[in-house]
């Protein structure tokens, strides 16, 4: 326990002065925010739900970049129009993002986008500039216990917020690269990224509220639209993708039919909000 005392202290000073956390630290530290996340979120503990969420899931993880991370993925019972990856590889969906997709290709995009940001280590990064100190206390107590562990599950939260900070213009750009590559590579229409962006921007035009955690994280702009366009435009492989590559599969279907068996999103019943 001392060795360890010490290595979160070291890993904490690292922090402390601005220097960006190792790979495996990432790891230790998204297995942290799942575990708080897990308590706080709505998440679907159905087994045929998670059983079709990995089947299409599995098109796309043997194409990551990096083995030390194993991928989860999770559907929360939320209404909410959001998806956000913590660091390490796990990857949350919710219920209101899932009701709007029409094909298996636009929530294949998502969840490629959001591998990207995993990929790229993008929130490790943010971790390292802008948390430092409150990540360093809930690695710190995650270890020793008692009542700095409870402090720590306390600061854990601080998983989400991460979740829901607003990327830069190039990470977006960068994780929208990955989701056409990924999407490309594993048989599936690359173009689903862009409709299911269409999708997003016609339902703000009506009901922007409803995209209120989407939009925070993942602003949307109709330069954006086009970007991830002109990355299909780019890649030869992509472009004969938008005609051959898959754009549904049942395990979709039986997952969009399964969203109506589950009880009300308590945020939607509270809100009085309809998909």
């Amino acid at each position: 326990m001392r060795l360890a005392r010490y290595a979160v202290a070291a890993a904490f000073a690292a922090l402390m002065a601005g220097c960006a956390i190792s790979p495996q630290q990432e790891l230790g530290l998204g297995a942290q925010y799942a575990a708080q996340l897990d308590k706080e979120l709505p998440i679907v503990r159905d087994a045929r739900i998670q059983a079709d969420l990995d089947a299409i899931t599995a098109r796309l993880t043997p194409f990551s970049t990096r083995p030390e991370v194993r991928y989860r993925f999770y559907l929360v019972n939320s209404a909410a129009v959001n998806a956000f990856a913590v660091p390490g590889g796990y990857i949350y969906v919710t219920r209101g993002i899932v009701e709007r997709m029409t094909g298996m290709d636009q929530l294949a995009g998502v969840l490629g986008h959001e591998m990207g940001h995993v990929e790229f280590r993008q929130s490790a990064k943010q971790i390292g500039r802008a948390q430092a100190a409150q990540v360093g206390v809930a690695a710190t107590g995650a270890l020793i216990g008692g009542q700095t562990g409870q402090v720590a599950a306390q600061g854990a939260g601080l998983g989400a917020q991460l979740a829901l900070q607003r990327y830069s213009r190039d990470q977006e750009r960068e994780s929208d690269r990955f989701a056409v590559d990924v999407t490309t590579r594993a048989g599936i229409n690359p173009g689903g990224i862009v409709s299911f962006f269409r999708v997003l921007r016609d339902v703000e035009g009506r009901r922007p509220s409803d995209l209120e955690y989407f939009f925070s994280s993942h602003p949307l702009t109709d330069d954006r639209i086009r970007d991830v366009d002109a990355l299909i435009q780019a890649r030869p492989d992509a472009v004969a993708a938008l005609g051959t590559g898959r754009r549904s599969a049942p395990e979709f279907d039986r997952l969009k039919a399964a969203l109506q068996r589950l009880p009300e999103p308590a945020d939607r019943q509270r809100q009085g909000t309809s998909p």
